[in-house]
């Protein structure tokens, strides 16, 4: 359980410090009012500090029980002769230096080309830490950065302008910027992932992996994906022409209920990080699906489907986010049932 917890304060971490930064670089006219957020940042690194020494932590203690060594020995091993702890330290002196400028300097446009720097070598040392970068060696560090970096920057701004904007002003611009970004992103964040998944789970063996803990978690979270996009439909497109009837409606409240979807697939990746990826040669062949597995599947479709119909009724955001969560689960429940 403490593995996925250091990985979501990784995931949370890195959303907060990527969104907080990219907003410094887009003009005041353009986003809702979000003020200095200095505090925010900081605990942004604080978040990604912890989550990563909590593996490190784990190390240390094999090495004092299987090995024998004294605590500073130990640390002393685990920081300097383990992967995990080189990257770690790099994870370290990179978000200190980041904070030592936060608070001495704020945060100012004199130094938020100095911060966007420090944070190619704070998400290098995330990703240093992954299946990918300790298999593919550079290629996955590159592979596993960039795609950390891009839902970084993407989920950040979901987050923190949903839940720390102070209105709603200058939305409809926001708008203009954010989601040809967002869409932007995502590909990549999808392109990226492809090649991730393929170097445990090549696509043959896709429903396959489903016999196993690894890919009933990978499966869980591509299906939250289904929901997540219905939510950036709403938020891009459909809010829009709700301002322009409704200059009063509070769009807030989307981004709000995004995030939450986000933080389930989160959590869906922090498990998926910390299960061994499958053996491809004992992985069975999946049942077919039957007829009362397919009633399930359109079941569920229908379900997460009444996440844009409450939307358009303006019903509460709270009961179209639990029609997604009750579809998602049906279709998940529908590929995997097997009497």
């Amino acid at each position: 359980m403490s593995g996925i917890i250091s990985e979501l304060l990784i995931y949370i971490g890195g959303a907060l410090w990527a969104g907080r930064l990219l907003l410094l670089f887009v003009a005041e006219d353009k986003k809702p009012t979000i003020g200095q957020l200095d505090g925010l940042a900081c605990a942004a690194l604080v978040s990604i500090v912890v989550g990563s020494v909590l593996p490190l932590w784990r190390v240390v203690s094999y090495f004092q029980q299987e090995m024998d060594l004294s605590f500073r020995e130990a640390l002393r091993a685990s920081l300097f002769d383990v992967r995990i702890g080189t990257y770690f330290l790099l994870v370290y002196f990179t978000a200190l230096c980041a904070a030592i400028l936060i608070l001495t300097a704020r945060i100012r446009p004199a130094i938020r080309w100095f911060l966007l720097l420090l944070t190619i070598p704070l998400f290098l040392g995330i990703a240093g830490t992954s299946h990918a970068a300790a298999k593919q060696g550079l290629y996955g560090l590159l592979l596993q950065g960039g795609h950390f970096s891009l839902m970084a920057f993407w989920t950040g701004i979901v987050v923190v302008i949903g839940w720390c904007a102070r209105d709603f002003k200058h939305w409809l611009s926001f708008l203009r910027w954010f989601s040809p970004f967002a869409q932007l992103t995502f590909f990549g964040v999808i392109v990226t992932g492809f090649f991730l998944m393929r170097q445990s789970v090549p696509l043959s063996e896709y429903r396959n992996a489903w016999n196993v803990p690894y890919g009933q978690a990978l499966l869980w979270k591509h299906l939250l994906l289904i929901p997540l996009l219905g939510y950036a439909f709403i938020n891009g497109t459909l809010v829009k022409r709700w301002l322009q009837k409704e200059p009063a409606f509070d769009p807030r409240r989307g981004l709000r209920f995004e995030s939450l979807i986000l933080g389930c697939i989160f959590f869906a990746t922090a498990t998926l990080s910390n299960l061994e990826p499958p053996d491809l040669n004992t992985l069975g062949a999946v049942k077919p699906i039957l007829w009362s597995n397919i009633v399930l599947l359109l079941t569920g479709g229908g379900s997460i489907g009444l996440l844009l119909l409450a939307y358009q009724k303006r019903l509460p955001f709270l009961l179209g986010s639990l029609f997604s969560l009750l579809g998602v689960s049906l279709i998940y429940i529908g590929l995997l049932y097997t009497p």
